[in-house]
């Protein structure tokens, strides 16, 4: 029988604030796809690296909920927390999709992390809940898993965006993605196209626009996208850190910004 482990961190704050102060947030991570090492736990109950790292960014801010089990992402359980991060690929299963795009219709919060935009790619609207759809990695080779490449920061007064600077480089696994439309989001971060093999013959945009980051808004409710995050060297750095946990506090509206 499958183990289904819930896993519940009650982060406390150090300061004044008491866990039920503090905003609710569900943790969703699904390793589904044999690529999601940094989300794939070493043992049932031991914690993978993004939860670990999550876990730690979260604490004295956000009361988290860390789970693999996908029937917790229900109408009747998100009631019960103001967000949702999902970092998960291909199908998670257990998942009541729709339940939790009416969730964030009706004013919900929704952090997307890497590989969810590679998940439920035959449900349309989820697609659209997001902004985009992964279509595939032109520049990953068995020999670099890993490109390092110039981040172009679009939006330099966002709340996950404005301590980045002008632009600055990283090695992550890189996406390239479909269905994207500007006009209908926030673009935060984008890749220098200098900075990229544009001949290589995987190369799909036409347009030579690769966003990386995003928000907008579903409904009622905000939404938020990077799809930096598959390596722990990642996790560990302090920009991207920042640029997670201030693209949640911006889904909750604890931030300023459009």
């Amino acid at each position: 029988m499958r183990r289904l482990v819930l896993l519940i961190i009650a982060l406390m704050s150090s300061g004044d604030l008491q866990g039920a102060d503090l905003p609710k947030v569900l943790f969703f991570a699904n390793p589904m796809s044999s690529d999601n090492d940094v989300i794939r736990r070493p043992r049932p109950e031991v914690l993978s690296v993004a939860e670990r790292h999550f876990a730690e960014l979260s604490r004295g801010a956000f009361d988290v909920t860390i789970t693999q089990d996908g029937s917790q992402v229900t109408p009747e359980n998100l009631a019960h927390y103001r967000a949702v991060v999902f970092f998960t690929a291909i199908n998670p299963p257990g998942v009541d999709v729709d339940g939790l795009i009416q969730w964030v219709e009706k004013g919900g919060a929704f952090v997307g992390i890497h590989s969810t935009a590679n998940t439920y790619q035959g449900h349309p609207a989820f697609g659209a809940m997001l902004g985009a759809r992964f279509d595939r990695r032109p520049w990953r080779t068995p020999q670099h898993p890993q490109t390092r490449v110039r981040v172009r920061v679009e939006d330099r007064t966002h709340p996950a965006t404005r301590h980045l600077g002008e632009s600055f480089e990283i090695a992550d696994d890189i996406y390239q993605f479909k269905n994207f439309d500007r006009s209908k989001v926030q673009l935060l971060l984008s890749l220098d196209p200098t900075s990229l093999d544009l001949a290589n013959p995987k190369v799909n945009r036409q347009d030579r626009h690769f966003p990386v980051s995003w928000a907008k808004t579903h409904g009622r409710g905000r939404v938020f996208y990077t799809a930096l995050g598959d390596w722990e060297e990642t996790w560990k750095d302090p920009r991207y850190r920042t640029h997670l946990i201030q693209g949640l506090r911006w889904t909750l509206g604890l931030e300023d910004g459009k």
